[in-house]
C-alpha cells in the first residue's frame, strides 16, 4: 500500500509530500511514489512539492537534481 497525497487545480496535478524531517532516502521515496501514481494513472504529475520545516543538505542537493520543490518557510 502507497500512501499520496495528491492536488487536482486547473487540470494540474500536483503531488505533496508533508513531513517532519526530510532526509535524502525520503526524496528518493517520494519520486518513486510520483514514478508509480504516473504509471497508474497515466499522468505525468505536474509538479512534486515537499512540506516541511526542516530537511538535510543531502536532502536538499537531491530535491533539486530531481526536480522536487521544497517549502522549508511557509
Amino acid at each position: 500500500m502507497v500512501d499520496i497525497d495528491v492536488i487536482l487545480k486547473d487540470e494540474k496535478t500536483i503531488l505533496v509530500e508533508v513531513s517532519s524531517h526530510i532526509k535524502k532516502s525520503d526524496i528518493i521515496i517520494f519520486k518513486k511514489k510520483a514514478e508509480l501514481y504516473q504509471g497508474e494513472t497515466g499522468r505525468k504529475p505536474d509538479k512534486l512539492l515537499i512540506v516541511t520545516p526542516y530537511i538535510d543538505e543531502e536532502a536538499l542537493k537531491a530535491s533539486g537534481k530531481m526536480e522536487i520543490e521544497v517549502y522549508t518557510k511557509i
